[in-house]
């Protein structure tokens, strides 16, 4: 039977509406990881216009985020680490993933652990996430996710097996009706892809024409539907297009070229988007870190990440003095 599957889901989702609660929660929310950011992806030197200074080049990074701009245009606080680069980045640009269900419809809807999500808002230690499914449900999502909940780690999706003596159900109409119990309020109505097989449910509980159904994809729920909107599926038949598909990421690839060399850093260095003194600090290279020398003019060197993960904007350049990094 599937009810108790589905109170462990309740509890859990129950758990994290609470978890990110404004009355339990009040720190902000900062995440560390190692993501790969898109390659052109801008660092900028304020929160709002400003200039960009540097940007991702599509490389696995070791990355910081210690706060996250409120808005959908917003931009948040980052720092890379080792080769540290202290700027703001477009909050939607970061590429942040789910660790837990983050609910939508709480109690019925939620955003699987897993996927990528947009962060579009921020409030204390809560994220508001949105996710863009496109099959075999077609819509845009948004929940808010305590901290706990969200990595910048790619996941991958957990396998889940419909529980033995479930009844395959499919939608082929437009949309469908899900509602909170038999004849009950209706929590939300779902779009289909329009290219998809269907949206296939799942369920062993039926009453007053409505039957009690799971779907587990980009989106889990937990709810009722009429009988009426839904298509029995055959004993053993599933369409393709059920299971959701690994996405990868493809990582460019970067040489040096040319005269450079790599320099080991024995102290701190502060790193200046232009060869002067009265140039704004932008970062810094910690002890200890190995860095790529690119040239040298005057008293001043020309540095780059040795992973390359992050590059200046022009005419922005990456700039330390010599006598700091001892060339």
């Amino acid at each position: 039977m599937m009810r108790p599957h589905v109170t462990k889901s309740k509890a859990a989702l129950g758990f994290f509406v609470l978890a990110g609660s404004p009355a339990l929660a009040q720190e902000k929310c900062a995440l560390h990881g190692q993501p790969t950011l898109a390659d052109g992806v801008g660092i900028y030197d304020a929160p709002s216009d400003g200039a960009e200074i540097a940007h991702f080049t599509g490389v696995k990074v070791a990355l910081s985020v210690t706060s996250f701009g409120e808005g959908a245009g917003g931009r948040s606080r980052v720092e890379t680490a080792g080769f540290r680069i202290d700027g703001f980045v477009r909050t939607r640009d970061l590429p942040v993933y789910t660790t837990h269900q983050v609910p939508v419809y709480p109690g019925h809807v939620s955003i699987a652990e897993g996927r990528r999500v947009a962060v579009v808002g921020a409030s204390g230690s809560r994220l508001r996430v949105e996710r863009t499914s496109t099959s075999p449900v077609a819509g845009t999502f948004q929940g808010w996710a305590p901290c706990e909940a969200v990595t910048l780690t790619p996941g991958t999706p957990l396998p889940w097996a419909a529980p033995s003596g479930a009844r395959g159900y499919v939608v082929h109409q437009a949309k469908v009706d899900l509602f909170e119990r038999p004849k009950g309020g209706l929590v939300v109505t779902l779009s289909r892809a329009a290219d998809g097989p269907g949206i296939v449910f799942w369920g062993s509980e039926s009453a007053g024409g409505f039957v009690h159904v799971e779907h587990h994809g980009d989106l889990v729920v937990d709810a009722w539907a009429r009988l009426r909107d839904l298509a029995i599926l055959p004993p053993g038949e599933a369409p393709d297009g059920v299971a959701p598909v690994a996405t990868q990421t493809v990582v460019s690839e970067l040489r040096r070229k040319g005269r450079a060399r790599i320099v080991h850093a024995a102290n701190p260095v502060d790193i200046r988007a232009t060869p002067t003194e009265a140039a704004i600090v932008i970062g810094g290279i910690d002890a200890g870190v190995d860095v790529v020398v690119v040239d040298v003019v005057g008293t001043w060197a020309r540095v780059m990440p040795v992973s390359y993960a992050v590059a200046p904007t022009a005419p922005a350049e990456f700039w330390v003095h010599t006598r700091d990094l001892g060339v």
